[in-house]
């Protein structure tokens, strides 16, 4: 994790200092600066800086993982990698039934926009207790 708080940490000190810099440029030629642009770029570098942060506490805890040691092998970040989501045709439904409510709602078709929020809580369940149902290959 101390790959991941150093890279963070290089975004929020450039994100903060193009926004000072920013600020500081478009203002120097009108009476006032553009706002817009600073804030925007200055919540992206406090937003990387909590990322940084976060991953900082992490890497605290944990022991240090083959690729925050310099002396590491290949041979040692072998091994299963992680866990994960099995496949499956949830999100579409998901995206599915929330572009019809959009719809429904944007042409005041109340009873589409209905229908369309019971399918998106149907999807939703059908994500969160896809775990539960195993992987395709055991059905």
């Amino acid at each position: 994790m101390r790959t991941e708080f150093k890279v963070f940490g290089v975004i929020a000190g450039f994100l903060l200092t193009a926004s000072v810099v920013y600020l500081w440029w478009t203002g120097s030629g009108a009476a006032h600066p553009e706002l817009t642009g600073g804030i925007a770029l200055g919540l992206s570098g406090v937003l990387s800086l909590i990322c940084g942060s976060y991953f900082w506490l992490v890497a605290r805890r944990i022991p240090p993982r083959p690729e925050d040691r310099p002396d590491a092998e290949i041979a040692d970040g072998a091994g299963p990698v992680g866990f994960f989501a099995p496949p499956g045709f949830w999100p579409f439904g998901i995206a599915v039934a929330v572009a019809s409510a959009a719809v429904g709602i944007a042409l005041s078709q109340w009873w589409l926009a209905g229908a369309a929020t019971i399918g998106a809580l149907l999807a939703t369940t059908g994500l969160v207790l896809e775990f539960y149902a195993g992987a395709p290959e055991s059905r």
